[in-house]
């Protein structure tokens, strides 16, 4: 390997690394500003409250299935609030059009919004956790790193799944709420919420079925996909995840110029 491949390789390098470092200060700035937004309120934290007390009251859900059903639901509609409101909003307050006149790429932009939504719901689906350690811990056996783990993959892939309900150029916050209520509900009610996993072909379409897998390993319980059951769910949800950062990418290189149309 010559000097002069050794500098391109170099040089690439310190391109990625930056722009890296240029989506953290997009992802500081988007925590800062939105996650107290109206919007990401309500999607990311009323509604897991109003489901969790809707599919759980009146009857007797055991405590293993309480927790990994409200975890599921808190981390899928938390990585799932931000993102959507954030290119909307921009959109509209023309903030966006700057954003994107500096030297960052479209990447980089979603990289920022990508890891705000991975910090978000990461955080706030550590308290149904805590919540269950403390009240729950003496009729469960808790692998914590195994729920750890699951929590950080889930996170990235749900945020990265996000990052495709914001792809719609508009500049209405509301247009982009009702669309992610349309797709992200069906996948809440087809996905076995506080209740074992039973064999169906149509819940394997659905992210949140591999985490609630993990988590129930993590809390005592087997997996539904056999012995190397556990392997499988970081398997399917790594795959998913990167899916949805790929079509990402690719959905929103294609409609960036008509954000700034009309």
């Amino acid at each position: 390997m010559n000097n002069d491949t050794l500098t391109i390789q170099n040089s690439k390098l310190n391109i990625l690394i930056i722009q890296l470092k240029r989506s953290l200060v997009i992802t500081k700035k988007d925590l800062k500003i939105y996650y107290n937004k109206p919007p990401v309120l309500i999607q990311g934290i009323i509604f897991p409250i109003i489901l969790f007390v809707a599919l759980t009251t009146g009857r007797y859900v055991p405590p293993l299935y309480l927790i990994s059903g409200l975890m599921a639901m808190t981390i899928f509609l938390t990585s799932t609030s931000i993102s959507p409101i954030v290119f909307p909003w921009e959109t509209m307050s023309k903030t966006f059009e700057r954003l994107i006149t500096c030297p960052i790429s479209i990447k980089t932009i979603l990289l920022g919004s990508l890891w705000s939504s991975f910090i978000y719901g990461f955080l706030f689906s550590l308290v149904p956790l805590i919540l269950g350690i403390i009240f729950l811990a003496q009729q469960l056996t808790i692998n914590l790193i195994i729920i750890i783990i699951g929590m950080l993959l889930a996170s990235l892939s749900f945020a990265s799944f996000s990052l495709i309900l914001s792809v719609p150029p508009t500049d209405k916050p509301g247009t982009t709420m009702v669309l992610t209520i349309l797709i992200k509900f069906p996948i809440i009610f087809i996905s076995p919420l506080f209740m074992p996993i039973i064999s169906s072909p149509i819940i394997f379409i659905s992210p949140l079925i591999y985490f609630i897998d993990i988590i129930n390993v993590g809390l005592g319980d087997n997996s539904v996909f056999g012995t190397f059951g556990i392997l499988f769910d970081i398997g399917a949800i790594l795959i998913f995840g990167f899916l949805f950062l790929l079509i990402s990418f690719i959905l929103h290189g294609k409609i960036l110029e008509r954000r700034f149309q009309g």
